[in-house]
């Protein structure tokens, strides 16, 4: 197949090899018109070339901004805007259009695949939240019948525990479906950050007195005003509290943790750092997985390992960033940062 711009490109090839075949002409019978017709082969020439490049440039840009639309899935690619019939460029911008079908057919089929899991998830805790409110309500009963009978009580105490273990994970696995299939709204305002980070400790004052745990909070701020971030207050504080009480719970009795809050000209950061056994090196890019369980630490009893992936679910819905660093053995400790972008 020959494009058009081929053709093109014959076409001012002819016109030269014509004008050399008459300057040849004219060489031989008409010397002194050769100057005149060399001058205007060349200008000829010239404006030809420089006209065609001209079309092609253009032709280059536009074909540039449909492959940026596509990679981007910003804007709406027009494709009723064509190049000449039979033109390279139409063939490149017929394939754009081909891949640009695909990509979004790919995106539908993601979103329904999420939108699937979304209502998956929703159904089924819709399914189990009543059963396992009767579960609780046999399981007190029968706590309480049971008299001064330790041995049942402790048993009763047990399955309680257990079924609010799965009362929380499926609220959890519920609310990363909502987060990954985009079917939560943000309520997003500027948050002082430092009253998030208050609240989320006053909740989790029990944990605190407990353990005795002493908390260092400190800011390092530009000015005088509070730090804001821009987010969900409801959504942060969940990422907050399952990252706090994660530090609590695996650091030791009478321990520490320190809560250091960063000001900075491009994002603010959040270090949340205790002082407990640590993780291993390996294993400290795992601990956002799903369901994960460092294999060093004690498990806590009460653990399904989706704290931390919901966390981080919570803070890349709002743009953020979300990592960690531990040592083990002698002054171990770990360190998880949430960082948002100004």
């Amino acid at each position: 197949m020959i494009y058009l711009e081929e053709k093109k490109f014959l076409s001012v090839s002819f016109i030269i090899v014509a004008g050399l075949i008459l300057a040849t002409f004219f060489l031989y019978t008409r010397p002194e018109i050769l100057t005149i017709l060399l001058a205007l082969s060349l200008i000829i020439v010239i404006a030809s070339g420089a006209f065609l490049l001209r079309g092609i440039y253009k032709k280059l840009i536009q074909t540039e901004q449909c492959l940026d639309d596509v990679i981007s899935n910003e804007n709406e690619i027009d494709f009723n805007s064509r190049f000449e019939k039979d033109s390279v460029f139409a063939s490149i911008f017929e394939e754009i259009k081909e891949l640009d079908k695909i990509q979004k057919s790919r995106e539908e089929e993601k979103n329904r695949e999420l939108l699937w899991q979304k209502n998956l998830m929703s159904d089924i805790s819709h399914q189990i939240k009543t059963p396992l409110a009767a579960l609780e309500i046999y399981t007190d009963i029968f706590r309480k019948s049971v008299g001064d009978d330790e041995e049942k009580k402790e048993l009763s105490n047990r399955a309680i525990e257990a079924i609010e273990r799965i009362r929380w994970l499926v609220t959890g696995m519920l609310q990363i479906a909502k987060l990954e299939s985009g079917a939560y709204q943000m309520d997003n305002k500027e948050l002082p950050i430092n009253e998030t980070i208050d609240r989320v400790l006053y909740m989790l004052e029990p944990i605190i007195k407990e353990k005795n745990i002493t908390i260092h909070k400190e800011e390092q701020k530009q000015n005088e005003k509070d730090i804001i971030v821009t987010g969900d207050s409801k959504w942060l504080e969940e990422a907050f509290v399952n990252i706090l009480k994660n530090a609590m719970e695996y650091s030791v009795r009478d321990g520490k943790v320190d809560i250091c809050i960063s000001d900075t000209p491009l994002a603010v950061s959040v270090e949340i750092k205790d002082y407990g056994e640590g993780i291993p090196e390996e294993e400290v890019p795992k601990i956002f997985n799903r369901f994960y369980k460092a294999s060093g630490q004690k498990e806590k009893k009460d653990s399904v390992g989706i704290g931390l992936n919901l966390s981080k679910e919570i803070i890349k819905a709002h743009g953020g960033t979300i990592t960690a660093e531990s040592r083990t053995g002698t002054d171990s400790y770990t360190s998880i940062y949430t960082t948002f972008l100004k």
